[in-house]
């Protein structure tokens, strides 16, 4: 492979040679500034460069007879004959973007901006590389209106990002398509398998796959937000599309080098806040023993217990043990030693000992790539290394990415092009998560008390026992967070391979075909080790997860183009076939014959088996056509039809087909009406769809699933639900409308956008009851509407000749209202979040007719009819059964604010990011409190807390209320009011202000005057760069954006024990060749 690499680059290198060349300047017509990164491109070619800081340029060419392209944002594109000319300075004159801007739209068509009749927002690669992120999706929140962004930070680095626009329509499915470079891949995220009980291996998040899309390759990122845009796409892109654009060599002058490091300082941001004036026990009681119940309250860790710093002494896990031979051991050594005594030592507050777990973490970036432009065509190749030492102790993430890209015309009438990614990622260690005793919250923060010193667990191992057992504070319910991470690691490796081939042939003037094939593979080994005296696997266990994804799409795209007087018309006619194939399987065993050996061969308890294959395929037809008016009016008519073998039946295919239309029409009013000076461009659009969303396999016909072997042989069962052989597709009807106003030369921009949609059929499971042998029951039913408003508004307050400030502001609100259900009252349950098993300690995302996607319900208290609490005669709150609704996890509105300072070679960029609305359940909150260690729990008046409420003094029919004036002790009342079985108390209100990113950057530049090696110019950039640099939030305890993992997804909603996300400080250098 190596020697073959070396050999492609070489010859690509060989044929990057020129005869000629022109260099000039490029200036502004508005000051007579030089204007750097302007685009060079040869008329009709591939070949091209752009202008240096100081708005210099040389181009290659082959012959004098060419056209030179001359173009810029917010300038008029120019054309130049080079003849006999050597030097060509050009002055560019200030034009309208809205006229000449360029967008990648669906089936990766560039077309102009002013002829869509939809909303489209694109970002370039600054938005993305500048400030990275290990998964950039990340680096697209606060960017684009009407996109939502949920960071994975909480669950660890290199957690899977959640990503929906236009808010939820679905039930089920709210994922958007990603396509890179013409060809959809696998966003999926695949967890291992769990049970709910107090037992097993809890969930690990390995991340999302659009993640492994490499920043540093990033061209341009397209959004596709509404029907009208993703309707060539199908029953993919129901939910909108991401189109990413890699970057080739096109704009390359010769042989370019370009080289870009990263470095990140990260820190934990937005701890627990705790109290620390009380610590371990209950009733005030404490002294250790065995941390198994044998001393006063020794295996509770509420911190219920004595005051601390008050110079008493007190027998605890890390006091000093002076054994027969005058050995000194811990007091939680508890092997070795046997009714000697505990010497008791001071009881003291340790209020940093998260803040001190708490590493600080480093992340490196370093990427290189070469590229050039050629007479036939261009390449680019690119290689980056990825390194995350996580702020969790003993957490990381590592991915190298090697990229390729070529363009080549072998002859005047034939473009070949290819893009082939490959990644490997890999982690020795990604956190658990969830509640449970495998999360190292679990005995930090919610259970670890407030005289825990962390430093004295460090030694995780009793001394004589290593490998077989360790050292705690408590043996009943907790796990050393030292041993979690070092000893019970959940490590993965991942090699993904993603791209695709296209030949373009022009068979007439007018005519041309396209063909493509492309495919995303990926092959995962992950392993999870328990060593011996793991709260939940005493005696040890092992397991291997194998997860594999393949898919492969193929497609051909005829186009016409023809102009007929004031026509412009454009004919496409394509087909795409995709075949998707999926499996997962997770093989362990619960006990281990001898600690330390992970190995099937080591098992002492029988090898369980789980697992799950799926195949699918869709065909698929489809058409465009395009016609536009005298650059003023334009319409876009779509059909697609779908084949889809997932709703086919071993009997019948009668619903595999499905079509979907779309129409949108685009007005120029600029270009014939005269407006007033000030309005230098006016566009009204309209759009109206349909699409699809198809459902996963084998929701139609019975499928089975590998169950673990008997007696060697394989057992398989059948699927807890009753399939649905007239099962339909989802379908979303959509129409949006939409005007793009641009003022003062552009220098003040405004795209507003308001859509309309219906999905109908939606696909969901009911329960029914268990004695059918089954649990539920697929159906298509219920109706979702989805309004909105997305507001893009774009200005350059200041523009003179050495400072110019940008700035855009993003605005969107979303509304989704169930208007039917299936079944005719109540509510149905789409998804849950629960501790364990216990029903009662479950939040409940519900829907029911004119409620909203994303409303949860849970239980609380007591309350009388004016809202107050009603307490018993003795002061106590009275629990309520009943489900509430205790709030919705979708945001009110969602504004962002990038920003953009240049001054002479300075810029500044920096984003905000600000969500208003929506509310979450907090674990830490419930458990934390009820152990008394958040802050909330400080206040402790000897004399008691009177409960704000009322007390029934009369009968239940005819209640006599009157306020509560009965105490009940700190520890009775705090227990009791965030009590986890109760989920009322325990609501956060999300809203939020972050700023997501900021950068300070330097850029100059260095020819061969200046270092002697050079052999032309070098272009430079320094930055000092940051992430979550601050954060404002009624929330004090976590960062209010949150995932919680539950079974095989993630849940919006619920805070579940999370881990610190981290602020970033960091230096970044770019140096392009």
């Amino acid at each position: 492979m190596k020697h073959f690499l070396l050999g492609l680059t070489l010859c690509l290198i060989s044929c990057s040679y020129a005869q000629n060349s022109v260099t000039g300047t490029v200036t502004s017509s508005i000051d007579g500034t030089s204007l750097p990164f302007v685009n060079i491109v040869i008329k009709n070619t591939n070949q091209g460069t752009t202008s240096d800081i100081d708005g210099n340029y040389t181009i290659e060419i082959n012959d004098q007879n060419v056209i030179l392209i001359f173009s810029s944002l917010g300038f008029k594109t120019k054309e130049v004959f080079v003849g006999n000319q050597s030097t060509i300075n050009l002055i560019l004159e200030e034009g309208s973007t809205g006229l000449e801007e360029v967008v990648v739209t669906a089936l990766n068509r560039e077309r102009e901006a002013k002829e869509l009749g939809y909303a489209i927002q694109s970002i370039g690669p600054s938005a993305i590389a500048e400030v990275k992120s290990v998964n950039f999706l990340d680096n697209l929140a606060g960017k684009i209106a009407g996109v939502t962004i949920t960071p994975g930070g909480a669950t660890g680095v290199g957690s899977s990002s959640k990503i929906i626009i236009r808010g939820e329509q679905s039930f089920t499915n709210n994922n958007p398509l990603f396509i890179v470079d013409g060809t959809p891949i696998n966003n999926n995220t695949v967890f291992n398998f769990t049970n709910e009980a107090a037992a097993g291996f809890q969930e690990v998040d390995f991340g999302n796959g659009a993640m492994e899309v490499n920043p540093d390759d990033i061209a341009s990122v397209s959004v596709l937000k509404g029907p009208s845009a993703a309707a060539l796409y199908g029953t993919r892109a129901s939910n909108g599309v991401i189109i990413i654009n890699t970057k080739d060599g096109s704009k390359s002058k010769g042989l370019g080098i370009s080289i870009n490091s990263s470095i990140f300082i990260d820190t934990a941001f937005q701890l627990p806040q705790f109290q620390n004036e009380y610590g371990q026990g209950n009733s005030g009681q404490f002294e250790f023993v065995d941390g198994l119940g044998g001393g006063i309250n020794d295996n509770i860790t509420y911190s219920w217990g004595p005051r601390l710093n008050q110079g008493t002494l007190i027998p605890q896990f890390d006091s000093p043990v002076t054994l027969a031979d005058g050995t000194i051991v811990r007091g939680g050594d508890t092997s070795l030693y046997n009714g000697i005594p505990i010497t008791a030592t001071p009881f003291v507050s340790n209020p940093d000992n998260l803040k001190d777990f708490y590493e600080t973490g480093v992340t490196t970036i370093n990427n290189v790539s070469i590229s050039s432009g050629f007479d036939k065509g261009n390449y680019r190749l690119s290689f980056t290394d990825l390194r995350s030492e996580s702020i969790i102790p003993g957490v990381n993430l590592d991915r190298k990415t090697v990229a390729a890209r070529l363009g080549f015309s072998p002859t005047d009438k034939t473009k070949v092009t290819t893009s082939i990614n490959y990644v490997n990622t890999s982690s020795d260690n990604r956190p658990s998560n969830g509640y449970g005793s495998e999360n190292v919250n679990y005995s930090l923060v919610a259970w670890g008390p407030r005289s825990l010193n962390i430093d004295n667990l460090q030694q995780y191992w009793q001394p004589g026992l290593e490998g077989v057992q360790q050292y705690s504070f408590n043996y009943t319910f907790f796990d050393n967070p030292y041993f979690i991470l070092s000893e019970n690691r959940n490590s993965f490796n991942r090699d993904r391979v993603f791209g695709n081939i296209a030949v373009r042939q022009q068979l007439t003037k007018n005519f041309n075909i396209t063909i493509r094939t492309g495919m995303d593979y990926s092959k995962e080994d992950r392993q999870f080790l328990r060593n011996f005296s793991t709260n939940r696997f005493r005696n040890g266990a092992y397991a291997e997860h194998d997860v594999f994804y393949r898919e492969i799409n193929t497609d051909f795209l005829f186009n016409y183009t023809k102009k007929i007087k004031d026509f412009d018309i454009d004919v496409s006619v394509g087909g795409n076939r995709l075949d998707q194939k999926a499996k997962t399987t997770q093989t362990q065993t619960t006990q281990l014959a001898q600690p330390g050996i992970f190995s099937f061969n080591n098992a002492a308890s029988p090898i369980e088996s789980f697992g799950f294959e799926s195949e699918k395929r869709i065909n698929s037809l489809y058409g465009l056509l395009k016609i536009g008016y005298k650059d003023y009016l334009y319409l876009d008519i779509t059909g697609r039809n779908d084949w889809s073998s997932a709703l086919a039946t071993p009997f019948s295919a009668d619903n595999t087909s499905f079509f979907y239309p779309s129409v949108s029409t685009s007005f120029i009013l600029s270009n014939v009406v005269k407006l007033p000076k000030m309005i230098s461009f006016a566009k009204l659009r309209f759009s109206a769809a349909q699409v699809g969303n198809d459902t996963n396999p084998y929701q139609t016909s019975g499928a089975f699933v590998s169950q673990t072997a008997v007696n060697s042989q394989p057992t398989f069962s059948n699927q807890d639900f009753i399939p649905n052989p007239d099962l339909k597709p989802e379908k979303t009807t959509s129409f949006e409308f939409g005007t793009d106003l641009r003022f003062f030369k552009d220098r003040l921009n405004l795209d507003v956008t308001y859509y309309n949609s219906l999905t109908k059929d939606q696909i969901l499971s009911l329960p029914i009851p268990i004695s059918s042998g089954f649990s539920q029951q697929v159906v298509n039913g219920g109706e979702v509407r989805s309004k909105g408003l997305e507001i893009v508004l774009d200005a350059i307050p200041v523009k003179s000749e050495n400072l110019q400030w940008n700035t855009t502001v993003n605005f969107s609100k979303n509304v989704s209202t169930i208007e039917s259900l299936p079944q005719q009252d109540g509510r149905i349950t789409l998804a849950y979040s629960r501790v364990y098993d216990n029903p009662d300690q479950t939040v409940w995302f519900q829907v029911e007719e004119g409620g909203r996607i994303g409303d949860f319900y849970g239980t609380g208290y007591l309350r009388n009819e004016n809202g107050d609490f009603v307490l018993t005669s003795e002061g106590r709150f009275i629990a309520d059964p009943t489900l509430k609704k205790l709030g919705n996890y979708n945001p009110d509105f969602v504004v962002g604010l990038t920003n953009h300072f240049s001054y002479k070679n300075w810029d500044v960029d920096f984003v905000l990011d600000w969500r208003q609305g929506g509310e979450l359940v907090s674990r830490t909150l419930s458990l934390a409190a009820v152990g008394g260690q958040l802050e909330e729990t400080a206040f402790r008046p000897e004399e008691g807390i009177i409960a704000q409420g009322v007390v029934n003094t009369g009968t239940a029919e005819n209640p006599v209320y009157v306020p509560n004036t009965t105490a009940v002790t700190p520890e009775s009342f705090y227990r009791q009011f965030y009590d986890r079985n109760h989920e009322e108390n325990n609501v956060y209100d999300a809203s939020y202000l972050k700023m997501r990113q900021f950068e300070i950057g330097y850029s100059f530049s260095l020819d061969e005057n200046k270092i002697n090696f050079l052999k032309g110019s070098a272009d430079f950039k320094v930055s000092l760069v940051g992430k979550n640099l601050f954060a404002i939030s009624d929330i004090p305890h976590f960062d209010p954006e949150q995932l919680a993992v539950q079974g095989q997804g993630l849940v919006s909603g619920v805070e579940d024990l999370s881990y610190a996300t981290s602020r970033s400080f960091g230096l970044k250098l770019g140096v392009n060749f």
